[in-house]
This record gives C-alpha cells, structure tokens and sequence, in this order.
C-alpha cells in the first residue's frame, strides 16, 4: 500500500479557498437564475423593486465572496511556489491570471464612490458587469440578468476563465495529494451548484 504524500499546510489552505471560491461562482450563477424568474413574473411594483434589491445584493455578496476567496488563494499558491517546484509553473499562472482582481480590492472594500456615481443603481451594476451592452439605458428583457461565463467578476474578469484556472488548480493539487480522499473535487467540466454539500471555511 503506497504512502499518502503529506500536503504542506499551505496546500490544505490553498485547497480550501479554492473550493469555496468553486462553490461561491456556482451560487452567483444560482442568484442570476433567481433574478431573471423573478422578473419574468413580477408581482406589485413596490414589492418587486424590493425583491430585486434583495436579490442583486446578494448577487454582490457571493461576487465579493468569490473574489475574497481568489486572493486569499493567490497568497497560499504564492507560498506553495516557493515550498514544491512542481507547482511552481500553475502557481506562477494562477497568480498573474488574477492579479488584475488585485486592483478591486479598494473598489469593493468601500463602494461609495461608485454608488455616488452611479446612485447606487442595479442597472449600472447590471452593465458594468457585462449582461447588458455598455450604452444600454435599461433592462430590457429577463434573459438579460443571465449570469453565467461571461459575467464580469468585479468589472475585470470573466466568471468561466476565473472558475477554469481554480478548477485545474485544485485538480492538480488533488491529482498530487489525493486531498478528497477519492472523491472528485469540483472541475472546469463538472461544475456542481450544491452549495449545501461543501462547507464554508473562515477566510484565513
């Protein structure tokens, strides 16, 4: 019986973020879905706008979530380049793929001079995160609350590539330490959106 090669904490740590920022992407994609139901069949004015607001905030949680999760990951694959050659290359790209999120850290952390720019507005949101063209006044249909690949995480990057480079990483790093015991992680392929089935870790 071959001898489990012990991961680096660095590596459990890295693992973790990754996963949660997997499970983060898919429950913005669940949220988008919630959005554009909920305005294929809106119901009174007032309690629409409502509903809505409670909806895109929580489209931005798991945004700011997910985007939380990429950068703790980038420090951990920054310390695991420098502990295991043969992750230096993926941990090397993995950290110039996301370096442009770097750039969101002020923005997200205190938004207020967007919501003053902006006043605060769903359909500004809504645009600059690429599911209606830029010089588009309004929402026009249901089928624009779309979220799925090409949503434009913190205005910068899209969804599917950033989920694409978590997904082969955490891959690699199974294939080497065999972290979930013989069962599959979440991959580029087989996205699952049961959120209830992996749990969240404390960023640390």
């Amino acid at each position: 019986m071959a001898q489990q090669v012990r991961a680096p904490l660095s590596v459990y740590m890295l693992a973790d973020h990754l996963d949660a920022a997997l499970a983060a992407g898919e429950d913005l994609m669940a949220r988008g879905g919630d959005w554009r139901a909920l305005t294929e069949t809106p119901a009174d004015p007032s309690d629409f706008i409502l509903r809505q607001r409670a909806v895109a905030e929580e489209v931005r949680s798991f945004e700011l979530m997910l985007v939380a999760r990429i950068l703790k990951a980038r420090t951990h694959a920054s310390s695991l380049a420098e502990c295991d050659d043969r992750f230096r290359a993926i941990a090397k790209l993995f950290v110039s793929g996301t370096a442009i999120l770097l750039d969101a850290v002020e923005e997200s952390g205190d938004a207020r001079a967007s919501d003053f720019d902006t006043a605060d507005d769903i359909v500004s949101y809504v645009r600059s995160r690429g599911l209606i063209a830029l010089d588009a006044p309004a929402i026009r249909v249901a089928s624009d609350l779309t979220i799925d690949d090409n949503f434009l995480i913190a205005k910068r990057i899209a969804l599917g590539p950033l989920l694409d480079m978590a997904a082969a990483f955490l891959d690699a790093l199974d294939v080497q330490y065999d972290l979930f015991g013989g069962d599959a992680p979440v991959t580029s392929n087989v996205r699952t959106s049961d959120a209830e089935e992996s749990e969240r870790a404390r960023l640390n």
